[in-house]
């Protein structure tokens, strides 16, 4: 049977249904309709059957499409018409709308005004209802305040309790009624006469330190809001309670050690503390309270406490020590109550700082009178009024040992006692001893010179170098006393062994210190720099006065210049062997040439100190070099000097008197040349000079120093071209 149209019309569409697909490819699938018929033998009739089949399929297509259009376009005016008719609802719809939103508007508004009148007549309803029972309340003011009253009469505390928290209520609810201040004035009234009535019982009880019976009355205060003069009651009864174990310690004064009396009473307020930090906090809920107890009760015998310690330091023989067991028993104290402080607020350390050390203060800004005091008995029993010079030198050394202990003690003191506040004023006195002993030395160096005599005396020149190193010794301890004053004021770390308060406080004070002393210390310089500039000034003088000893000598040998000069003005041209050194000269050679054999001993190995007060003198000492070699280089500069100016001197030369001058000058050269030394540029050219032809002068002293040309040219005559 054949197939019908719909038959092949659907083998068709089902043959070729891949050709909707998106990844339709032509040759692809008409391979593969040839490979799925390969048993088919006439390949012509099955291209012309498909070809047949899909001409059918694209007609069934069209026909569809022509079918559908015709219906489109005769359904078309009725759609038109019902689209039109949804618009004219739609326009309908929105209008009805925009009018139901201003009802809407105009409900919203009416509604907030009657709300606003349901708000207006709720208050009115609650305040007529407060009203009303504002009233009920006060007719029963009386009768409340008549049943108080009488409970109040009766002393009956704990039964007038709950009639006065009935009050209190009463009170509340009439608030804005009229006669309302009259009500406060009765409350107030009623609140003064219990906190009257039951103070003395909660004293007493404090007193006798009841928990029981003060949690009640803590219940009585807080209702009738009197809790905090409840707490400042605490206060005084214990305050007061302290001030007066103060009293009778002092009193029984005899029974104690001088600083113990403090000891004592700083051990009460101790346990006090200790005790009451507990009580409080089971009654009041707080620990707080007897910190500011001993606050008050500290602040309270300053005076007390400053005189006591002021009487028993006129009794004392050592007052330091007095002082400084003073001071430490303080900040033992500071140490043990924060120890046993529950808590210290940040707000109450400086308030504590100054309860506990305020009254010592005094006693701090009076320290430095006291080593002044000291200083200035040291100084008078060092009398340089001795007849042998030898004992005021050896004094002034014991004096520097006790100098040095001084020191080292008043630092110690001043930092146990003070902590370190009075440094710059101790610094002050130490300045001032320093200028008063120095003048000391100053005096023997005076007595020295006034032993001096033209003949050389070594014992004389050992006692000047013993002063000198004396002075040497006390240079290094002020040395050694500055780098101690500058150790200590080192910013340091607080003490993990001191409590806040005590480190807080050294803190300061090593501040302060420092604020006033390193301004006036500038870089690489010293707290004593006018001090050590006068000491300078008293070195050299005993550095002059060694070199002026030794010197004496040579200075009498110098002046036979002048007359020897003479001798030889005569006018005689003798052959320069003829000329032998004078006598002045070859004495000062000799004398010159033994000095090492006297210096050596005294300057071999010379002391720390005597080397070091050398060179604070004079520069040539710094270095390798031996002293003893420096002072002789100094002597022989010192006498090249004055040999220098007693040739200036010699105001006129003859050919003879030229020649042995300048024999004595080689001589000197020569004596220098053994001791290792130079002539002097100026005495070689004048050598020279004094020997050069008359007319070969001006050749010979070209290049040499002008004012020597000048100066032997007119001792000479010779005149100048």
């Amino acid at each position: 049977m054949a197939p019908t149209g719909f038959d092949r019309h659907y083998c068709i569409k089902s043959d070729l249904s891949c050709f909707s697909q998106d990844s339709f490819d032509v040759v692809q699938w008409t391979n593969d309709y040839f490979k799925s018929n390969g048993n088919v033998e006439n390949k012509k009739a099955m291209v012309s059957s498909l070809v047949s089949r899909l001409q059918l399929y694209v007609e069934q297509m069209n026909y569809s499409l022509e079918k559908s259009s015709h219906q489109l376009i005769v359904t078309m005016p009725h759609v038109i018409k019902d689209v039109k008719m949804i618009q004219t609802e739609v326009a309908t719809l929105t209008e009805k709308m925009r009018e139901l939103q201003s009802d809407i508007s105009h409900v919203n508004r009416d509604t907030g005004v009657y709300m606003h009148q349901l708000e207006r007549l709720e208050g009115v309803y609650q305040k007529i209802s407060m009203a009303k029972h504002g009233m009920k309340e006060s007719d029963g003011w009386g009768k409340l305040t008549a049943e108080l009253d009488d409970l109040l009469e009766r002393n009956d505390i704990f039964g007038s309790k709950n009639k006065f928290i009935d009050l209190k209520k009463s009170i509340s609810a009439q608030a804005g009624l009229p006669g309302q201040t009259e009500r406060t004035q009765q409350f107030e009234y009623f609140t003064n006469r219990m906190e009257a009535l039951a103070s003395p019982a909660v004293i007493q009880f404090i007193q006798q330190g009841d928990v029981t019976q003060c949690l009640k009355y803590v219940e009585i205060f807080r209702i009738i809001e009197r809790l905090p003069q409840l707490k400042q009651c605490y206060r005084t009864v214990h305050k007061n309670a302290l001030v007066e174990k103060w009293s009778k310690i002092a009193e029984a004064e005899d029974s104690y050690d001088l600083n113990n009396v403090l000891s004592e009473f700083n051990n009460v307020v101790l346990e006090f503390l200790q005790n009451q930090q507990k009580w409080c906090k089971q009654v009041f809920q707080s620990h707080a309270e007897p910190l500011d107890t001993v606050v008050d009760a500290l602040k309270i015998l300053q005076s007390q406490k400053q005189s006591f310690v002021m009487n028993q330091l006129k009794k004392s023989s050592g007052k330091f020590e007095y002082l400084a067991s003073i001071a430490a028993s303080d900040y033992q104290f500071a140490n043990a109550l924060e120890k046993i402080l529950i808590e210290l607020p940040a707000d109450k350390v400086d308030d504590l700082s100054s309860a506990i050390f305020l009254y010592f203060d005094v006693f701090v800004e009076q320290y430095p009178s006291l080593e002044r005091s000291l200083s200035n008995r040291m100084l008078n029993d060092m009398k340089m009024n001795s007849a042998s010079v030898a004992e005021n030198v050896s004094m002034l050394d014991a004096s520097n040992s006790k100098s040095l202990k001084w020191f080292n003690e008043a630092i110690n003191r001043c930092s146990s006692i003070t902590q370190n506040k009075s440094l710059a004023q101790l610094v002050n006195v130490f300045r001032g001893f320093v200028a008063l002993y120095v003048e000391k030395y100053s005096t023997v160096q005076k007595q020295l010179t006034l032993n001096q005599t033209d003949e050389i005396n070594w014992s004389l020149m050992q006692l000047n170098l013993n002063l000198l190193q004396h002075l040497g010794d006390f240079m290094q301890i002020i040395e050694k006393c500055e780098k101690k004053i500058f150790a200590f004021m080192e910013p340091k770390e607080g003490d993990t062994n001191n409590s806040t308060i005590c480190n807080q406080r050294i803190l300061v004070h090593n501040t302060k210190a420092r604020n006033i002393l390193m301004p006036s210390v500038e870089a690489n310089s010293s707290i004593f720099t006018k001090e050590l500039q006068t000491l300078q000034k008293v070195a050299v003088e005993i550095h002059d006065c060694v070199l002026k000893h030794i010197f004496v000598y040579i200075e009498a040998q110098f002046k036979q210049v002048e007359f020897t000069m003479k001798q030889h003005s005569e006018g005689y041209d003798l052959p320069d062997y003829s000329y032998a050194p004078q006598e002045y000269i070859t004495q000062i050679g000799q004398y010159l040439l033994t000095l090492p054999q006297h210096l050596e001993p005294l300057l071999l190995s010379p002391s720390p100190a005597l080397k070091c007060i050398m060179e604070f003198c004079e520069d040539k000492y710094k270095g390798e070099k031996a002293c003893a070699d420096v002072l002789l280089f100094l002597i022989v500069e010192e006498t090249t000097a004055m040999y220098q100016e007693k040739i200036d001197e010699i105001l006129s030369l003859s050919a003879s008197g030229a020649k042995q001058l300048a024999t004595d000058i080689e001589y000197f050269g020569n004596v220098l040349e053994e001791m290792s030394l130079t002539l002097s540029t100026n005495l070689q050219q004048i050598i020279v000079l004094l020997r050069a032809p008359l007319d070969q002068y001006n050749a010979v002293s070209v290049g040499y120093n002008p004012r020597v040309v000048a100066s032997i040219r007119q001792k000479r005559n010779i005149l100048s071209c």
